[in-house]
């Protein structure tokens, strides 16, 4: 997806990262520390990913483009979790006391479903799955909401700003501030060029419906956290390269895993999921 993302950013003079933001990275597209040391410091799953998108970041920013980090939940959320491993007080101003109620149900729900998943009880699993898809929803829609209040501060015409897949109302709060936005899906640009079926995966899907404010049927919700489930039980969870036998390897894996989860009605996952993780325990 790297070099699709570099040809859109050298037609944009400010390019927005969604990231916290970080001294070393500027320093990094300074190129005062290397781009090794800036990468071994972040707590990244994707190692050579986030290389190769340094060295397009650092070329950019060479060619005299603007590149700021924004996401600033994710910056409220490292000050609360600094001040409790140094033993201070937790801060108290009104965006703080925001993230630390989303939080608090967000956590909540995942300890039920880690709690659910070492039981090896698929049915507990489920409705915490659900409990956490709803408050990972609401914590989303705080998320975007505060990111596109700071971006909008941001000067410059035109700026390309990099959303994940599940920021859909990163969109709908720009244009609500009277921004004209152009949305480039590149998984989905990818995978039609590619004549790959483009599907979400059920957790993502669900949890977007939620953002968006739609009414969920339960049962359909059930079946698509079970699904989840699977989904998760089953994607890769390494780092995969390309090559030129497979270009695009993580997202042809998880269109193929999301067609198959789809198929799937909820005793089929559940089945599936002790078959995955022996038989339920006690």
């Amino acid at each position: 997806m790297l070099p699709r993302f570099e040809k859109i950013a050298k037609d944009h003079d400010v390019i927005v990262i969604e990231e916290p933001r970080d001294d070393n990275f500027e320093r990094m597209l300074r190129g005062e520390i290397t781009i090794d040391q800036y990468v071994q410091n972040l707590n990244t799953s994707f190692p050579v990913y986030s290389t190769h998108q340094c060295k397009i970041l650092r070329e950019l920013y060479r060619c005299g483009k603007k590149i700021y980090q924004i996401e600033p939940y994710l910056e409220v959320l490292e000050n609360i979790y600094l001040a409790i491993e140094s033993g201070n007080a937790l801060p108290t101003d009104e965006k703080s006391m925001k993230v630390r109620r989303v939080e608090k149900k967000v956590n909540s729900a995942w300890i039920d479903y880690q709690e659910a998943f070492m039981r090896r009880d698929f049915d507990a699993l489920v409705d915490a799955t659900l409990r956490f898809t709803i408050a990972d929803a609401k914590r989303f829609r705080v998320r975007d909401e505060m990111r596109v209040e700071e971006i909008a501060k941001v000067e410059g015409d035109f700026p390309l700003i990099e959303a994940g897949s599940t920021h859909v109302l990163v969109p709908k709060f720009l244009e609500e501030r009277g921004f004209d936005v152009e949305v480039f899906n590149l998984p989905e640009i990818v995978a039609n060029e590619i004549g790959l079926k483009f599907v979400l995966n059920p957790g993502n899907e669900l949890t977007m419906r939620y953002m968006l404010g739609e009414e969920v049927d339960e049962r359909l919700a059930k079946e698509m956290c079970a699904r989840s489930i699977v989904y998760v039980s089953l994607i890769p969870k390494d780092e995969m390269l390309p090559s030129d036998e497979k270009p695009y390897p993580h997202l042809v894996e998880e269109c193929k895993v999301a067609v198959f989860v789809r198929k799937l009605s909820y005793e089929d996952c559940k089945k599936l999921f002790y078959k995955i993780f022996l038989r339920p325990r006690g």
